[in-house]
């Protein structure tokens, strides 16, 4: 595209170089790492004086910074563009529109919360997919569609990134796009320039205090999905469910914030969207949904995902697909085979099948005491939790992880998760503090791999072992180095070691 194209698109970029009127932009970058000739390096504030020194070093034509005085530099063998904000908000709209807007050709759903983006993102691609639509995902465990999986590094790639991942699936086909939108990703303006048809929020608990100044910022941050929705779209939707944390409080904010947003709330007792009737078992999970009479009124729904927390996923993704006008009784049978998840209550029996053990990604409070519940509801002889905390993230959910291990689990086994800079010791010493006075966990071993060898060996019929923290993650941080590790694999590697020594 011809620069002065982009430069009357965006009148708030100008120019203190003389260019010819043939300059053609190829793409846009905020990583100087990844540009290419003809590329706009937009840099970002957050480089301070180093992103003049990385402009001046990178191959590419086009520099745009946030103020004259950078502007005004002289690079040799470049353009050098100004804008009075941040480069780095303009990245995403500049790249949708060198793409010609693919997000506005898809259908892209956002789903927000602490927990339960990957599984609901996931329920809601099989959903579409039983329905005859063309889906793909986006999130924690990596981009997926029609076959294939790209590792981007983040729950919400960078701004730039994520347009051409849309434009890669607009062009193969793809109708419905199932994207995890984190707080971070929505704060730092990584969704800027996409258009969202749909944003759905799960819960809000305690997590990324170390990025966000206190839980007011960590709501609003996530209330940014819904000013993102196509404003001029008259389908467009949001949902929540009142029944979780943070749900009264983000519809209060949507409320103020997005007056005439169409609203499902599910949750209220005696009205539409009621959940009621739960029931469990260790092969599936049963409940009544009161959906609208439009909708067929009361409606029983049967998943084979496990535990209450799959409720309020199953019931978010029902709604969701039901407010797009997918059918019905396609939906209600694809949510009794959805694919197991990966790291989100995904099973492993012994090779008896007398026990088992269950891999998790909980690790805040609130999903570790969920997934603890859901497990309690499955009726397990005995439970077992293995866990960690993060090094150099939120220290303050250590003691409180250690006490909802306490009441809620059977037996506490503590051990390394991701420890990165810090030393497993310490973080171990900080979880233990917030166990009560004189208890102790059966076993504490930074060693990760030799404590699910613990675990397992712990087993008795009819029990289970928890390995919470990790789920989908094949590697383990340990200073800054990334080393291969895989709950799952361990798991399966201490069934072996432990039945040859029966």
């Amino acid at each position: 595209m011809k620069l002065s194209v982009l430069l009357k698109a965006f009148p708030e970029i100008g120019t203190s170089s003389s260019f010819s009127s043939e300059e053609e932009v190829g793409y846009v970058r905020t990583d100087s790492r990844r540009l290419s000739e003809r590329d706009l390096f937009c840099v970002p504030d957050s480089l301070g004086p180093k992103g003049p020194e990385y402009a001046a070093l990178s191959d590419c034509r086009f520099v745009l910074f946030s103020d004259r005085e950078n502007a005004s530099r002289e690079l040799p063998g470049k353009i050098v563009l100004h804008s009075r904000m941040d480069p780095d908000r303009l990245a995403g709209r500049i790249a949708s529109f060198l793409l010609s807007h693919p997000s506005e050709k898809l259908k892209v759903v956002g789903v927000t919360g602490t927990n339960g983006k990957t599984s609901l993102t996931h329920i809601l691609a099989s959903l579409g997919e039983a329905a005859g639509k063309r889906t793909a995902v986006i999130g924690t465990v990596g981009v997926k569609f029609q076959g294939r999986t790209l590792d981007t590094g983040y729950t919400t790639p960078d701004a730039c990134s994520l347009q051409e991942i849309l434009n890669e699936m607009q062009i193969a086909g793809v109708e419905y796009v199932f994207m995890e939108a984190s707080s971070h990703g929505l704060k730092l303006g990584r969704t800027l320039g996409t258009v969202f048809r749909a944003g759905i929020f799960t819960n809000l608990t305690q997590d990324h205090l170390d990025f966000h100044p206190d839980m007011e910022d960590y709501l609003k941050s996530k209330s940014i999905l819904f000013h993102s929705l196509g404003k001029e779209d008259p389908s467009v939707f949001g949902i929540l469910d009142l029944s979780v944390s943070g749900g009264k409080e983000m519809q209060e904010l949507l409320s103020a914030d997005c007056p005439n947003l169409k609203l499902y709330a599910l949750g209220e007792k005696g009205k539409e969207f009621e959940i009621s009737n739960e029931e469990f078992s260790l092969t599936e999970t049963t409940y009544n949904l009161n959906l609208p009479v439009s909708w067929g009124g009361l409606t029983k729904v049967r998943t084979n995902l496990l535990g209450g927390f799959n409720v309020r996923n199953t019931a978010l993704a029902l709604t969701a697909g039901l407010a797009f006008g997918w059918e019905k009784s396609l939906l209600l049978k694809a949510l009794g085979s959805i694919p197991q998840i990966p790291g989100r209550f995904q099973i492993y029996y012994s090779p008896d099948r007398s026990r088992m053990a269950v891999v998790d990604y909980a690790h805040t409070p609130d999903a570790l005491k969920n997934i603890l519940t859901s497990v309690r509801e499955s009726n397990p002889k005995e439970l077992i939790l293995l866990f960690g905390c993060g090094g150099d993230r939120d220290r303050t959910k250590r003691p409180q992880m250690a006490g909802i291990a306490e009441s809620l689990a059977d037996r506490v086994i503590l051990t390394s998760d991701n420890p990165r800079t810090e030393d497993p010791e310490s973080i171990l010493d900080e979880i233990q503090a917030g166990f009560s006075s004189g208890y102790r966990p059966v076993f504490r071993d930074a060693d990760r791999a030799a404590a699910i060898r613990k675990g397992i060996s712990l087993l008795k019929e009819g029990g289970c072992l928890l390995v919470a923290g990790k789920g989908h993650e094949d590697y383990q941080i340990i200073g800054k180095e990334k080393r291969h590790f895989d709950d799952g694999e361990e798991i399966q590697k201490a069934w072996l070691f432990a039945e040859s020594g029966r």
